[in-house]
């Protein structure tokens, strides 16, 4: 699916509608605001964009929009070092590096594609590291009106795992950790999760967070194993790289650089969240 596609009438129209988003949306966005002002004790954003997107992601419920605006400063102020979102230079060389981005094309539904690639992992990058770098990347996207409606999905890429090297980017503690940022504290709809070339500890560790995940979001992760058709029963094979048996050719330099633009943005975050 092209970029544009997303703008079909039909497709929009069908988000539009499963989100419960009103034609003037002008009311919901004030008394979303409203309720953030009233929090004295935070710092946020107050544009309209900024409300759009947290009510998109509690499908305009305005208390449940407002609670999802609490968490996701909540989480800031817990995990400081987490969310600080500056670009330091080995970020550049780890995102150079191929081993997380977006692809170029949504799928069928509007979705975005964020890829990890554990065999492009570079020595001396952290589990701490990926995080926030997760998180700058889906900071970017979910400025995206278009990424607001359809959401996104994940392929971790598990191929060249090797336990002494690799068995950090397998804790249970950032593996919870995700999965709260997932599901209770970030503005985003995360709409499916596949796992390929999985190692057998994958299970054991998905089997510690999966009594804390909802109902809705265990049935939206998937393990493919090596089989690239159970992968394209979700995501069709044109727009995926040749490494997961499509037929797309790309180069993730042109993604990276596309964030990079964004460094000023993510710099800018940090002025806001609780101050007590």
């Amino acid at each position: 699916m092209s970029e544009n596609q997303i703008n079909s009438s039909e497709i929009k129209f069908k988000l539009l509608k499963e989100l419960n988003e009103p034609s003037d949306p002008n009311l919901a966005i004030d008394e979303l605001r409203t309720l953030i002002k009233g929090d004295i004790l935070l710092k946020s954003r107050m544009d309209d964009a900024f409300m759009l997107k947290f009510l998109r992601a509690r499908k305009f419920q305005v208390n449940k929009a407002f609670k999802l605006v609490q968490n996701y400063f909540e989480a800031k102020e817990k995990n400081p070092k987490l969310f600080n979102l500056t670009v330091p230079s080995n970020y550049i060389l780890f995102l150079e590096s191929g081993t997380v981005f977006m692809l170029p094309h949504r799928d069928q539904h509007g979705r975005e594609i964020y890829v990890f690639r554990m065999e492009k992992v570079l020595s001396g990058m952290s589990i701490e590291d990926v995080f926030k770098i997760n998180l700058m990347i889906l900071e970017v996207i979910s400025e995206h009106p278009k990424t607001q409606l359809a959401g996104m999905v994940a392929i971790a890429d598990f191929t060249g795992f090797k336990w002494l090297k690799h068995y950090q980017y397998l804790s249970p503690y950032y593996a919870k950790k995700s999965a709260e940022v997932v599901q209770d504290s970030f503005p985003l709809r995360f709409q499916g999760f596949h796992f390929i070339n999985e190692p057998l500890y994958l299970y054991t560790v998905y089997s510690i967070i999966k009594p804390f995940l909802k109902e809705k979001l265990r049935c939206r992760v998937h393990f493919h194993g090596n089989n690239f058709n159970s992968l394209h029963k979700y995501i069709a094979p044109n727009i995926l790289p040749t490494y997961y048996g499509g037929n797309l050719e790309f180069d993730p330099i042109t993604w990276v650089q596309q964030l990079l633009r964004k460094e000023q943005y993510l710099k800018d975050l940090a002025q806001y969240g609780y101050n007590r």
